[in-house]
């Protein structure tokens, strides 16, 4: 947690919502969802001298019912605070929006809220994010994430061995398939372009029940795979329970809960190897510490999903941080709102150097398009499931 300085306190004075909706520049579409937009809600608060801009995110629903959440019933609660009382302020908009629930909207706009308070006190010290946060790692091993499920087996099996050639020794790819056959074929061909020693990360993305989620994970075993994640809904806690009992693959979740409680659950019920909250979803940075402290205690290793930007940090900060994710064409500078992306040099990522997050945001000139105004507009053509 930040230094507090009373002597100098980070008084916000004002407080500005924006919401972007960017479509993916390649086609993203996994075995349950097919997603039309990148929503990217930004925060910027300011004080006398600075001026600090956090985020949140959705995969194209519900980006308008979280700024309006923030700009009707936190901007003015935030107006007035010092904002190096991180802890402090997070734990007050928890409780002023609690009657509306403590998942989705409400955590996807406290992330938003949080993530600015750490980089206002990151300007303020001049610190990178990670620092800031208490860590100390340089560097972090990264993996390749590709929204894939679409791709024949020697189209996948030449973009990972492309990517292999750039020094990458971490690879996800999508499982889902209807035919086990189909599976079957493309871990073939990625194992192939890969080697063996590579780790290989198979994401369902929440697509089978329990029976069918045993048969897929007991046919891929023969392919080492690291971990299995999301095979089943994440409320089915017990399912997820059985599957570890019957497959050697380490099961990882956590993209889609919302709070520390779902991980106790699941740790309850032994049914987690590895931790994948993701820094938007459970509310910001400082409840994604308290999770992975909760991870700690039972060793258990950390990939956050999403957000390589915000993640990278996150990790570097921590002792038990496994791995980063980088979706192909997911970043904010691969959706053209940042200058610069995030720096991997042979299979590592470099946090930057610079205070705060370090991102670059682009908002204005051709990105302008992308800003959705306050009301007078009207969605369609969404498709965010796959029926």
């Amino acid at each position: 947690m930040t230094n507090q300085n009373e002597e100098k306190p980070l008084i916000i004075e004002d407080v500005r919502v924006r919401l972007f909706r960017v479509p993916p520049k390649e086609k993203w579409e996994d075995a349950t969802h097919r997603v039309s937009a990148i929503e990217i809600i930004i925060l910027e608060l300011r004080t006398a001298d600075i001026m600090a801009r956090g985020f949140s995110y959705t995969v194209g629903v519900g980006g308008t019912a979280v700024r309006a959440l923030l700009q009707d019933y936190c901007a003015a609660e935030l107006v007035g605070k010092d904002a190096q009382k991180i802890s402090e302020i997070w734990q007050s908009m928890f409780m002023h929006l609690h009657r509306l629930g403590s998942g989705a909207v409400t955590t996807l706009a406290l992330a938003a809220i949080d993530t600015a308070l750490w980089e206002l006190c990151c300007q303020s010290t001049g610190r990178p994010l990670y620092v800031e946060a208490g860590g100390g790692q340089n560097d972090i091993p990264v993996y390749t994430s590709g929204i894939d499920l679409h791709m024949s087996p020697s189209d996948l099996g030449q973009e990972l061995s492309d990517l292999k050639a750039d020094g990458f020794e971490w690879f996800k790819i999508k499982v889902g398939r209807e035919n086990l056959s189909e599976e079957i074929a493309r871990l073939e061909a990625t194992r192939e372009a890969i080697g063996d020693d590579a780790k290989l990360l198979l994401d369902a993305n929440q697509v089978w029940d329990l029976p069918e989620a045993i048969r897929r994970a007991q046919a891929f075993e023969r392919f080492n795979p690291y971990w299995l994640e999301e095979p089943m809904l994440p409320e089915d806690i017990q399912g997820h329970a059985a599957l570890k009992k019957k497959t050697s693959i380490p099961i990882a979740v956590g993209e889609s809960f919302y709070n520390i409680g779902d991980f106790q659950h699941y740790l309850d019920a032994d049914a987690i190897d590895i931790f994948q909250h993701d820094v938007a979803r459970v509310g910001g940075l400082t409840p994604w510490m308290q999770i992975t402290a909760l991870a700690a205690e039972h060793d258990k290793p950390v990939a956050p999903h999403y957000l390589a930007e915000l993640s990278l940090h996150a990790l570097c900060a921590i002792d038990n941080g496994l791995v980063l994710e980088h979706v192909r064409g997911g970043s904010l500078h691969d959706l053209g709102l940042s200058r610069e992306s995030v720096q991997v040099e042979r299979g590592k990522a470099i946090p930057t150097s610079t205070a705060g997050h370090g991102i670059d945001f682009i908002l204005e000139g051709e990105n302008a398009v992308f800003e959705v105004p306050d009301s007078g507009y009207v969605f369609d053509k969404i498709r965010s499931h796959i029926d």
